[in-house]
């Protein structure tokens, strides 16, 4: 009986101990570090994107001679499948029509530039292209005379390493002639022999006759 006893003591004291004492908690595997992934710096990676491109249409007009002071649209029509014909009877400002095949992107750049213009942007610079005709615009104002040159640079806006960047498609360089008209040449003399006449001859002369209304009126007073 006694040894039954201390044998159920036992027992029960080696339970208490087991549940006193804390699980044991696994420990959790090492993550390991991610690193950035490394830009691409090959070229296959944008001509792969090039390649993507659908061949579509451009027109656009080019004045051969603008009047100093006068202003004139330049308007640009793109489209992916519209067709020339369709893209070129858009253009209705003077000029040369100038009409090309070119790739087309999703989101497209067209930047008119030149020096002695004064070149005023009426349509965003980038615009996304859909199906249809997308056009741009700008009015053009020659500061002065003698030839200058128009550049109209086509880019496509591709994204490389998650970063959107132009890619150059195409660029035109057209020669404009600017003219002085008749008119304004008449104009400019008559403005530039006016300032002399007035300073060397009327000047003088409506002082002198100033001075003889006076000397008169104050005779008179005498």
């Amino acid at each position: 009986m006694a040894a039954a006893r201390q044998a159920e003591r036992k027992q029960t004291t080696a339970s208490a101990t087991t549940r006193a004492e804390p699980a044991s908690v696994a420990a959790a595997p090492a993550q390991p570090e991610t690193e950035a992934p490394t830009p691409d710096t090959s070229t296959t990676a944008v001509d792969q994107i090039l390649s993507q491109l659908v061949l579509g249409d451009v027109a656009f007009n080019a004045p051969e001679k603008i009047n100093i002071e006068d202003t004139v649209s330049i308007r640009v029509a793109l489209s992916p499948d519209q067709g020339a014909a369709a893209v070129s009877a858009r253009i209705e400002e003077p000029g040369r029509i100038i009409s090309e095949t070119l790739q087309v992107s999703n989101l497209m750049q067209a930047r008119l530039t030149g020096e002695g213009f004064k070149i005023v942007a009426v349509t965003p610079e980038k615009q996304a292209v859909s199906s249809g005709i997308t056009e741009w615009l700008w009015d053009v104002t020659p500061l002065e005379e003698g030839k200058h040159q128009l550049t109209l640079s086509m880019d496509a806006l591709i994204t490389v390493n998650g970063e959107v960047v132009p890619k150059t498609l195409r660029t035109y360089r057209k020669p404009i002639e600017v003219e002085v008209t008749t008119a304004q040449v008449a104009g400019n003399l008559l403005s530039e022999h006016g300032k002399w006449a007035w300073s060397t001859l009327l000047l003088p002369l409506f002082a002198w006759f100033a001075k003889k209304r006076k000397d008169r009126a104050g005779g008179k007073t005498a």
